[in-house]
């Protein structure tokens, strides 16, 4: 009869999918600093030393958490290049106006939340948020000064997404439609792809 290893508990990919879901709401609530491991797998179910077997720690479970781009988002540049320049600001407002409205947008303002305490977690969510995701899109367009364009157009992206969640558009305007917002939305990136940087 053998006896297992603490920390080597073997576990399947369902506990690993918990963990991670149960470390996104808690850094999303409380933060970085505030959440602990043993937390974490409170909230997953699992013995504290599952968590550690699959991440080893929390800045690694951190990690693992942050939103990764979807394969819709790293195809859009080349789809968003072949249209003129009015089109592509109207569909990158048509799915900015996507994303901060689905179910997702709620945890992904909370990872920025949290990140927002680390450093190294700021860097890791710059990294996917503007060079994998916003400087791709330009750079595709064939615009001048791409990262500064990517920049402005996270900017555009992150405030919607805050003024959306946080403040709650429809109580100071009730009365706004999709499209009158989405024809707003479209000219202000319409300008970030056409405005002379040089």
């Amino acid at each position: 009869m053998t006896t297992a290893r603490a920390g080597r508990r073997r576990g399947t990919s369902e506990s690993k999918q918990q963990i991670l879901e149960a470390a996104r709401s808690l850094f999303a609530e409380r933060g970085y600093q505030r959440t602990t491991m043993r937390m974490i797998a409170e909230r997953a179910g699992v013995d504290p030393s599952l968590a550690i077997y699959f991440f080893s720690s929390k800045e690694h479970l951190f990690a693992a958490s942050m939103p990764a781009p979807s394969e819709e988002a790293l195809a859009a540049p080349k789809l968003m290049a072949a249209l003129p320049r009015a089109e592509a600001a109207r569909a990158i407002s048509r799915r900015i106006l996507e994303s901060v409205n689905s179910p997702e947008a709620s945890n992904i303002l909370g990872m920025m939340r949290a990140a927002s305490s680390k450093p190294e977690a700021v860097a890791q969510l710059r990294e996917i948020f503007i060079s994998r995701m916003m400087l791709p899109m330009m750079t595709e367009l064939g615009l001048s000064r791409p990262k500064e364009r990517a920049v402005l157009l996270a900017v555009i992206v992150t405030g919607m997404s805050f003024l959306h969640e946080l403040l709650e558009i429809k109580e100071e305007w009730p009365d706004l439609e999709e499209n009158a917002e989405l024809a707003l939305l479209a000219q202000a990136i319409e300008l970030v792809l056409t405005t002379d940087l040089d």
